[in-house]
């Protein structure tokens, strides 16, 4: 099983997003810094969804190495999405 994101459960908070991620029945605030987030045009929260598949892989990878910051929360970063950092290489 791995961290899916919960229907519904997607803000915006200022320079960055918030999304909750379910495991079962653990439940998981995920944020994603500005940074990190999609360059689009129109609504941010389509964009968001488009890249879904790959917050969610982050999330769920630094979830279980127990990558949490200071608050408990996982945070998703520009280096955490550029394919040259060593954890994105295969």
């Amino acid at each position: 099983m791995s961290l899916v994101t919960v229907p519904g459960k997607i803000r915006l908070c200022g320079t960055h997003a918030v999304l909750v991620m379910a495991e079962g029945d653990l439940h998981q605030a995920v944020c994603i810094a500005g940074d990190a987030l999609p360059s689009f045009a129109g609504d941010m929260i389509q964009g968001l969804l488009e890249r879904l598949d790959l917050y969610e892989g982050i999330a769920d990878r630094k979830f279980a190495h127990g990558e949490l910051a200071y608050d408990g929360r996982v945070w998703i970063t520009s280096s955490d999405i550029d394919p040259r950092s060593p954890q994105n290489r295969l």
